[in-house]
Parts: structure tokens; sequence; C-alpha cells
């Protein structure tokens, strides 16, 4: 009997970090685009560009006030961060509420050294764990990176690898 309570107080202290573990998560990325400062800016304010840039894991739908970033696939659970687009003097700021949260993803811009385009940082703070809004920053900014500097988005669609997906 002892060992079973044992077991019940460890799986209660586990629970209690994991359930304490929740809250507001920051990640912030940078990524230099050999593309000047303009267009990296219309590209974060052009909702069908935007969303070509999340690729399958989600959309960008504008509305009449505000902008809705559609995260999940049709034949799964799907979230909906409906946010407002701020001008700053560096950049851009999306911001909202995000699972009962508050959430902003912060775009600054700065000219790269030597002219060599445009300096990119993104900082993501919401409730979701932070490798989750890590990757997704990630994702954001390579994507686009790509997008701007040659056109299109990496992919293994033509690649003979056997892989059933285009990514």
């Amino acid at each position: 009997m002892h060992t079973i309570d044992e077991v019940k107080h460890r799986v209660n202290d586990v629970m209690g970090k994991v359930i304490g573990a929740g809250g507001e998560r920051t990640s912030t990325r940078s990524v230099t685009i050999a593309v000047p400062r303009d267009q990296v800016e219309d590209c974060w304010r052009d909702p069908v560009r935007l969303s070509r840039v999340l690729g399958d894991t989600g959309e960008i739908r504008p509305t009449a006030d505000s902008i809705d970033w559609i995260f999940g696939h049709d034949d799964g659970p799907r979230t909906t961060w409906q946010t407002t687009l701020t001008t700053e003097p560096n950049g851009l700021r999306f911001s909202g509420d995000l699972a009962g949260a508050e959430a902003e993803l912060r775009v600054e811009f700065a000219q790269a050294p030597k002219d060599l385009g445009t300096e990119v940082n993104v900082r993501m703070r919401s409730p979701l764990p932070g490798l989750l809004t890590g990757a997704m920053a990630f994702k954001l900014l390579y994507r686009m990176r790509a997008l701007l500097q040659s056109g299109e988005f990496p992919t293994l669609e033509y690649n003979p690898s056997a892989r059933s997906g285009a990514r």
C-alpha cells in the first residue's frame, strides 16, 4: 500500500509541474532576407502571400477590421487567432486573443550590414508551448525568405524519394 501512495504522490507532482508549466511563452527568431525592407514589409501586410508562407500549417483570412490566423487542418481541430495589425516605428505587430490569453507577433525590420538586404526579427508571445512558438517563428521566416529571394518554396514534390508529402 505504501508503494501505491508513493506513486500517486509522484504522479501528482509531475501533473502539477506540467499544469504549472502553462502560461505565456516567448520565442525570438531572426533572419536576413536579401531584398529591400519595403518588399519584406509588403509581404507581411499581404494576407494572400502570408497565407502561402504558412503553408499547410494554416491560413490567413482578412476581415473588415482584423486579420484571422487559422491554424490546423480541415480534417482536425482548428484554432482561430483574430488579430489587429498595428504599424510600429521599426515594424509591425499582430495582437489578439489566442486560447483565452493575449498573444502577440512582433516583426521588426532593420537594414542588414553592407547592404545585404533586410534583417527581420520575429518575436512571438503566446500561451502555446515554447517549442511550438519557436517552430512557428522559424517556419514563417524560413519560408518567407525563400519566397522573397527565389519566388518559390523548397519542396520535395517532384523528388522521386517515395515520400507521400510535398514537404
